[in-house]
C-alpha cells in the first residue's frame, strides 16, 4: 500500500514538473515575442531630447558581461525577472515634469506588469531549483546598476533630461540584455 502511494505521489510530482518546464518554455517564448513591442512601447513614451536641452549623456554602465555572459540558466532565470522587477519599478517613480505620452506609459508599465507576473511562474522559487552563489552576485550586480539609476533620477529632481537618460538608457539594454539572458534557457 505503501508502494502504490509512493509511486502516484512521484507520479504527481514528475506531472508537475513537467507542467512548470512547460510553461517556462511558453513564458519564454512569450517574453522574445514581447521585446519589440515592449521597446515600441518605450519609444513612443517621449520625444527625442535634444543635446542642447539636455547635455550630459550619462554613461549608467550597464555590467553585460557579469550579467550575462558568465550566468548559467539558473542565473538567467533569476536575471530575468529582477531586470524586470527593477525596471518596473523604476517607471513607478515620479515622472510628472516629463511630458510622456500616457497613453504609451501606462501600456508599457502594463506590459511590464504582465511580463512580471508571467515570469514569476518560471522563477527559481517556482521550479524548486537552488540559487547559486554566482546568482545571487548576479542579483546583487544587477541591484547595484539599478540603484545608480534612481540615485541619477533623484540627484536630477526627476527632471525631464533625466528621465529622457534612463528611458533611453533602458531602451538600449532591455533588448539586448533579454534576448542573451533567454538564449541561456
Amino acid at each position: 500500500m505503501a508502494t502504490i502511494l509512493l509511486q502516484q505521489t512521484s507520479l504527481l510530482l514528475m506531472l508537475i514538473l513537467s507542467t512548470v518546464a512547460l510553461d517556462c518554455g511558453q513564458i519564454v517564448q512569450s517574453q522574445r515575442n514581447e521585446i519589440g513591442r515592449t521597446r515600441r512601447l518605450l519609444e513612443a513614451m517621449g520625444g527625442q531630447r535634444s543635446p542642447t536641452e539636455c547635455p550630459e549623456d550619462p554613461d549608467f554602465g550597464f555590467p553585460m558581461e557579469k550579467i550575462v555572459l558568465n550566468s548559467s540558466k539558473e542565473d538567467a532565470r533569476m536575471a530575468i525577472g529582477f531586470f524586470l522587477e527593477q525596471i518596473q519599478n523604476i517607471f513607478q517613480h515620479n515622472f510628472t515634469q516629463t511630458n510622456w505620452n500616457m497613453t504609451a506609459t501606462d501600456l508599457f508599465q502594463e506590459t511590464l506588469d504582465q511580463q512580471q507576473i508571467q515570469w514569476q511562474r518560471c522563477s527559481i522559487v517556482r521550479t524548486r531549483e537552488q540559487a547559486t552563489r554566482h546568482s545571487l552576485h548576479v542579483k546583487r550586480t544587477l541591484k547595484m546598476y539599478f540603484t545608480k539609476l534612481h540615485i541619477f533620477l533623484r540627484e536630477k529632481e526627476y527632471s525631464l533630461c533625466a528621465w529622457d537618460a534612463v528611458r533611453g538608457e533602458i531602451f538600449e539594454v532591455y533588448s539586448v540584455v533579454l534576448s542573451k539572458l533567454l538564449g541561456k534557457l
